[in-house]
């Protein structure tokens, strides 16, 4: 018998129960992974909450962990047991132990922690195609980040400040904005309308080169007067609800804006891999500072963590051991 998280229908924390399950032995293409580390995303508390509906009526949430292969079924042949191996896509992450198909799995190189990859595979991937494709953030540029203090937000910033660009941070509350300076943005703003103000005084009124946002909702037309004619905003997460821009208004200063999914840039097992390796790279060589800015807490304690990422006490990245 193993942990596993087992979410009952939608709604508070309080849906997420601590339970036991023996795994069969695993089918056709199959392995075992024993998980080490799990990560943490807001799409697991939208589908907990009801913002995203769900069409069962329990699941094992989470879509990202990291850990080893303890087992193969029949025609396993991209991985063997004992691989250090993670995933990022594929919902069920929320236990000690669980069965997937060989080609969602990434590998993961012995110099990253189990919980470096678990932190960063998902919210990693999408910072990476934020800042080097969605749009290419070059030295000399200046963006504005929102939920700079947040997962994706962390990284993100980081990454845009070792690239060489000039990153103003936008945090939710001022009890975030030091976590926002210590992932280098330069200037920090709290909330939207102070934000815009902040980038017109930084680019003495020319604007940022793009916004690269973490919230969704209106946050692409609030902040469009903040970007230059011509700018990007890329929406890289959509924490306040899924992105809604004007084109009237974003088409009036010419400004492209991009919502990016991991389908349009990680088509392949082999595009998966290729990008997972180049954020480890990143790791290693500094990108995102000498720490990962990453809090671990144990798997039972999810439903915690839910809380305290609902009411704003969490920042960076969250981790589970279970």
């Amino acid at each position: 018998m193993s942990t596993v998280i087992i979410q009952h229908g939608q709604g508070g924390p309080e849906v997420l129960r601590v339970e036991s399950r023996d795994l069969a032995a695993p089918g056709a293409g199959q392995v075992i992974v024993e998980q080490r580390a799990v990560g943490f995303n807001y799409l697991d508390v939208m589908l907990r909450s009801g913002i995203w509906p769900i069409s069962e009526p329990t699941i094992v949430p989470g879509f990202e962990a990291a850990g080893v292969v303890t087992d193969i079924g029949p025609d396993v042949h991209e991985v063997a047991i004992g691989d250090r191996v993670g995933y990022f896509r594929t919902q069920g992450s929320y236990a000690a132990e669980r069965t997937i198909d060989q080609h969602d799995l990434i590998r993961i190189p012995e110099t990253v922690a189990f919980d470096q990859a678990a932190a960063l595979l998902t919210k990693g991937l999408m910072a990476r195609i934020t800042v080097r494709q969605a749009h290419e953030v070059t030295e000399g540029q200046t963006v504005l980040v929102t939920t700079a203090a947040g997962g994706i937000g962390s990284l993100v910033t980081r990454w845009a400040t070792s690239l060489g660009a000039r990153v103003i941070g936008v945090v939710g509350s001022p009890a975030k904005r030091e976590a926002a300076l210590s992932n280098g943005a330069s200037d920090v703003a709290v909330g939207v309308e102070e934000a815009v103000r902040l980038a017109k005084r930084v680019t003495h009124g020319l604007g940022v080169d793009a916004v690269l946002d973490g919230l969704g909702a209106d946050t692409p037309t609030a902040l469009a007067g903040s970007v230059r004619p011509g700018g990007s905003i890329v929406s890289f997460g959509s924490a306040a609800g899924w992105p809604s821009p004007d084109a009237d208004v974003l088409n009036a200063r010419q400004i492209r804006f991009t919502l990016p999914q991991f389908g349009q840039y990680l088509r392949t097992p082999t595009q998966a891999q290729d990008a997972a390796d180049d954020v480890f790279r990143a790791l290693l060589t500094g990108s995102f500072g000498d720490t990962l800015p990453a809090t671990t807490r144990p798997l039972v304690d999810v439903a915690r963590l839910h809380a305290d990422v609902e009411a704003r006490r969490a920042t960076g990245l969250n981790v589970l051991i279970p």
